[in-house]
């Protein structure tokens, strides 16, 4: 896999290029040239989601707090982390001095709460390597997302939570297709396949491994959409559980068709004698 610091570097050596073609002075030496420059990026990135319509207020608030949440091995956090968040385990000691007690492997938060002594405690999940860990908040920092992945059934994937979704309704759809003894869909194979591959080594866990925790979920899933009465197919089914449902449709204001039958023929009109 790339470097990513790399990658983001090079994006900067070809905006620097581009911005201030004469400058001599390069980014990656001149501490004094990179932050102006990758302030003027940011900026004109947020403007060129603007100008076509994307929203990235969120992916800004979402950087400020990781921000405060990396406040050093000896940050005290005063609030919890919220559901959902990817986070990774604290390699440094604790504000305690106690070591930590996992390696750096990576998930997302499923649950919250507070230990009677008042620290925050949170429930993680890592994909492939355990479904539901209790730590306390300090022994965590936010993590870097998954890297984006574009699917050929579903569109680009770039939190770990939505690939783990995404995993379990294509492999509910390919296994409703073998029940019914169609032929597997070769690009939602190849989707799983990659799914996987991503989301085991963004957690540190093993493709294999994260089928095997997803398994149970997986045939419920296709449980019920079996004994379910005719509708959508089962990955549309589960995707209306797993992501966030549509609104329901406004009511319309004309009244509803009525049901009476209609004539074969219109009524003749009777002509009237003077």
């Amino acid at each position: 896999m790339a470097d990513p610091d790399e990658a983001v570097a090079a994006a900067l050596d070809a905006y620097q290029q581009q911005l201030l073609p004469d400058e001599s002075d390069g980014h990656r030496t001149d501490p004094l040239l990179a932050e102006p420059l990758i302030e003027s990026l940011i900026e004109q990135l947020a403007r060129y989601a603007s100008r076509r319509g994307l929203d990235v207020h969120d992916t800004f608030a979402e950087l400020h707090q990781q921000h405060l949440d990396r406040g050093g091995h000896d940050h005290d956090p005063s609030h919890s982390f919220r559901l959902g968040a990817e986070v990774q385990f604290r390699q440094q000691r604790t504000a305690t001095g106690a070591k930590p007690r996992y390696p750096l492997w990576r998930g997302f938060i499923t649950a919250l709460a507070t230990a009677p002594n008042g620290e925050p405690q949170c429930t993680v999940r890592v994909p492939g390597i355990n479904q539901g860990l209790h730590v306390a908040a300090s022994e965590l920092e936010p993590a870097d997302s998954i890297l984006p992945l574009p699917t050929r059934t579903a569109g680009a994937v770039s939190h770990a939570r939505d690939a783990e979704s995404l995993i379990i309704a294509i492999a509910v759809r390919l296994k409703r297709a073998a029940n019914n003894g169609l032929v597997a869909d070769e690009q939602a194979l190849t989707d799983l396949a990659q799914l996987t591959m991503r989301l085991g080594r963004w957690s540190g866990g093993q493709p294999e491994a994260i089928m095997h925790h997803l398994y149970d979920r997986v045939m419920n899933a296709a449980q019920r959409t079996a004994r379910g009465r005719p509708g959508p197919d089962a990955a549309a089914r589960l995707a209306a559980t797993e992501f966030p449902q549509r609104p329901d449709p406004l009511p319309s204001d004309e009244p509803p068709p009525t049901t009476r039958p209609k004539p074969d023929h219109p009524p003749k009109q009777r002509k009237h004698r003077l």
